[in-house]
């Protein structure tokens, strides 16, 4: 469980169907792109706290070399 869908209250009309796709865009995302090392629990905090490597996930930019 990544994103805390037990504890998510949207439950009408279209939400919960709408929600679920974003977490499958998301989820997609950090599979595909990032460092190949890193975990997908690491890849969701480095992107909520790093606004560069966040924006280079949604470009589907590869990230710099670091050492």
């Amino acid at each position: 469980m990544q994103f805390g869908k037990d504890a998510c209250q949207t439950r009408k009309d279209h939400s919960p169907e709408n929600l679920a796709l974003i977490r499958r865009m998301t989820l997609n995302v950090l599979r595909h792109n990032g460092p190949p090392r890193d975990s997908i629990r690491r890849r969701r905090l480095r992107a909520t706290l790093n606004d560069d490597y966040r924006l280079r996930l949604l470009l589907g930019q590869p990230s710099p070399a670091t050492t």
